[in-house]
């Protein structure tokens, strides 16, 4: 665990990150932040909660067994996001025997007369971010992606407190400013009415094809990303796009591939590769059936570029 102290912060506090609350302004003070630390209890029994005035992100990692949180007896799995609010109890190590891994960062609000802010983690993402938050739980399970994103901001969080640059300061509150947007849109997605959700999801699969389509694409991978089984997301995709996610995918690299025709002398091969094409005989498959004609004799057509 990694703790923050008075050398890692400014002297000034940004008010970027600064709430209003009852006529006192309230300053963000990171305290301690861990990566992947795991947790192990060998001796049965429950252990009680314990609470305190700090905010709380805890990410769980792969693990074997079980947290509480207000009361609730819940099981630590991997992507499972708990966001505690001063004053709630908690126990996020193992309630009972067991091993918990999980990824935390503890931060708290205090006024310049050291009074601390008790506001609600939702209320408190809200006035950050001027949306609010109908749909809550402080216990939510992220996908894979999510797990990752998030993950990477907490790690870059821990990375500025290790950091010797004197402009750490301004690093940690935009890592800090990160993480609370991070929340924010992970529970304003789950706000959302359910065709908006789902649509949503259908994009930023397609957002993946177009960022990526020079690699290998899984169709599995495409449906995390829209958090749809893989049978539900090819017939909603094919329904939003009018092409199964494997003819949108082809129809994106032939015509990248056409553009590249047009526009530079490489060879065809070269070509089928940069597009994610593996097989230059599958590519010129593919390309005569979108297209009508071969590479070659498109390339060579008049008037092409």
């Amino acid at each position: 665990m990694q703790i923050f102290t008075e050398n890692d912060l400014p002297a000034r506090k940004p008010q970027l990150m600064q709430i209003a609350c009852g006529g006192a302004a309230y300053d963000l003070f990171p305290l301690h932040v861990s990566l992947d630390a795991i947790h192990l209890r060998k001796t049965a029994g429950r252990a009680p909660e314990h609470r305190h005035d700090v905010y709380h992100v805890v990410l769980y990692g792969e693990s074997r067994g079980k947290f509480s949180i207000n009361g609730r007896i819940l099981p630590a799995e991997q992507g499972v996001l708990v966001l505690s609010s001063p004053g709630e109890g908690h126990l996020f190590p193992p309630v009972d025997k067991g091993m918990i891994k999980y990824t935390e960062f503890t931060f708290s609000y205090a006024s310049n007369k050291g009074k601390h802010l008790d506001m609600p983690f939702k209320e408190l993402l809200s006035l950050h971010s001027g949306i609010d938050l109908q749909h809550w739980d402080n216990v939510t399970k992220l996908n894979l992606d999510q797990y990752k994103e998030l993950h990477r901001i907490i790690a870059g969080i821990s990375e500025v407190k290790e950091s010797s640059s004197g402009i750490r300061h301004i690093q940690l509150y935009r890592n800090i400013a990160e993480l609370f947007n991070f929340l924010t849109l992970a529970y304003a997605v789950a706000d959302l009415p359910v065709e908006d959700s789902l649509s949503s999801g259908l994009s930023r699969a397609r957002d993946y094809i177009h960022a990526n389509y020079g690699k290998k694409i899984k169709i599995a991978k495409l449906a995390e990303l829209a958090c749809l089984s893989k049978g539900h997301f090819q017939r909603a995709f094919k329904k939003k796009f009018a092409l199964s996610p494997v003819g949108y995918i082809n129809e994106h690299r032939i015509s990248a591939a056409r553009n590249l025709l047009r526009t530079t002398p490489y060879p065809c091969a070269e070509i089928a590769e940069r597009v994610g094409f593996e097989d230059i005989f599958y590519f010129s498959k593919v390309f005569k059936k979108i297209s009508g004609r071969s590479p070659a004799a498109y390339r060579n057509e008049p008037g092409k570029l």
